[in-house]
């Protein structure tokens, strides 16, 4: 299955992405049966959620923003929406142990140094989105 960008991806796609990289306290992932019981729909529907084969209404969407405290606009193609995607896309990949360790060494760092860091990232970032890199 091809990946897509944060840009192009569909609710089911969105979805999924809260699932990977919205978690409980203790780290765990929320289950499926329990979203679907705290947003109120049912597990068959919440399925069909993630696997696109519905789209839910404007009061399901807000109670699932709501659970996962996510902003509306993750929901959009919005550049804020994109945006929040992306950061969301990033959290699933790092998991909640390296984010931590990232913010941990990243609060030694003065703000020049920081702001230098970010820039490196940046720059990866984009080597990556233009194809693969010779490093």
């Amino acid at each position: 299955m091809a990946e897509q960008s944060a840009a192009g991806d569909t609710f089911a796609a969105k979805l999924r992405r809260l699932f990977s990289s919205v978690k409980r306290e203790d780290g765990s992932e929320y289950s499926k049966p329990d979203v679907a019981a705290a947003v109120g729909v049912s597990r068959g529907y919440l399925y069909d959620l993630l696997n696109g084969k519905s789209e839910p209404s404007h009061a399901v969407v807000v109670k699932i923003a709501e659970f996962f405290g996510v902003d509306m606009e993750y929901f959009t193609n919005s550049d804020r929406g994109r945006e929040l995607n992306r950061q969301h896309e990033i959290l699933a990949r790092l998991g909640e142990h390296n984010v931590r360790q990232l913010a941990a060494r990243a609060s030694q760092l003065s703000p020049e140094r920081l702001r230098s860091v970010m820039e490196y990232i940046d720059f990866q970032a984009s080597q990556d989105n233009n194809g693969p890199s010779s490093g």
